[in-house]
């Protein structure tokens, strides 16, 4: 039998606009090997939206979705904004609020080190250091917001292997924290040898572009991130690619977008947001541009409908 935690889903005019919130109620779903879950939850607030002060009852990971909003720690306030997450520990005092013009929506997971379960050793390093951090707050490079959504969907729609997954996603989001906080991390491919340069360039800045998608402001932040001019390092990728650079970043931010879209959990404000647009009409132009149709009409006609679109091949429409 399929077991998954209860969600309470509430809408609170003024204060929680919609909150969907999994708290396990039994020993046996709380476990999830080395993590065991305290709650799990998608809060999307109003403007005067408060969190009041309360002392955490756990570990807990706040990723900022989207808006703007703070929290405090002990009585030190931290302003949020899209893309920031924020790491409260046992004992703490914390307490919130949503920004009056733009109020956040975030997802959060509270949670225990079980350090006694089997092959827990290797979460203690971690642990530490987080335990031992410096500032609550830092700015997400790694895509966690995946296996967020992924832990949403498993606890809304639980099957067989749903257990197992919410431990890889839980231990996916620890680790993600611990890289984003504490770690300088990349992932870098050794390359094909020094005779190979060229390629292992492209690779190295296609790989940059993939980890910092939607962080990067202006391409020359590739360049500069490896030494090159921005002219030669586009000509490398066009000439091992066939695509342009600029190219090659609208492409995969048209993708990003539709697997958004595709995900189901945002709205296309949301999505225009996360994908750093200043307004939602400035998005739905370009969106229009890049494949014929807008935003809204894409969804209910292609992935409402016939199945998934493909983003534009050469992506030589800005994103």
């Amino acid at each position: 039998m399929s077991h998954r935690a209860p969600a309470r889903i509430t809408s609170i005019p003024g204060k929680r606009r919609f909150q969907f919130d999994c708290v396990p109620t039994s020993p046996e779903l709380k476990e999830y090997g080395a993590i065991s879950l305290y709650q799990f939850g998608d809060l999307t607030c109003d403007a005067g939206f408060a969190l009041g002060e309360h002392r955490q009852a756990c570990y807990e990971i706040s990723y900022v979705v989207s808006g703007k909003g703070w929290f405090a720690t002990n009585g030190v306030r931290w302003d949020l904004q899209a893309g920031d997450l924020y790491i409260g520990l046992p004992g703490e005092l914390h307490e919130g609020g949503a920004d009056a013009d733009d109020p956040f929506r975030y997802f959060y997971v509270g949670y225990h080190f079980n350090t006694e379960a089997e092959g827990a050793g290797w979460l203690l390093p971690i642990k530490e250091t987080i335990d031992n951090k410096q500032s609550p707050r830092c700015k997400d490079r790694l895509d966690i917001r995946t296996p967020f959504v992924n832990v949403l969907k498993e606890l809304s729609s639980a099957s067989p292997l749903s257990h197992k997954m919410i431990q890889l996603y839980l231990e996916q989001i620890v680790v993600l924290t611990y890289r984003n906080f504490f770690s300088d991390w990349e992932a870098k491919y050794p390359g094909e040898g020094s005779e190979h340069g060229a390629k292992r360039a492209v690779y190295a800045a296609l790989q940059y572009i993939d980890d910092h998608l939607l962080q990067i402001g202006d391409l020359k932040e590739v360049s500069d991130a490896f030494g090159y001019s921005l002219s030669y390092l586009s000509h490398l990728v066009a000439q091992e690619t066939g695509v342009s650079l600029r190219g090659t970043f609208a492409k995969r931010k048209w993708e990003k977008t539709i697997e958004l879209m595709k995900e189901g959990s945002y709205s296309i404000t949301e999505i225009a947001s996360i994908m750093n647009y200043d307004s939602i009409h400035t998005f739905s132009r370009a969106f229009r541009k890049a494949f014929g149709v807008s935003p809204s009409r894409y969804i209910r006609e292609t992935i409402g409908g016939r199945g998934p679109g493909k983003a534009p091949v050469h992506g030589n429409t800005e994103p």
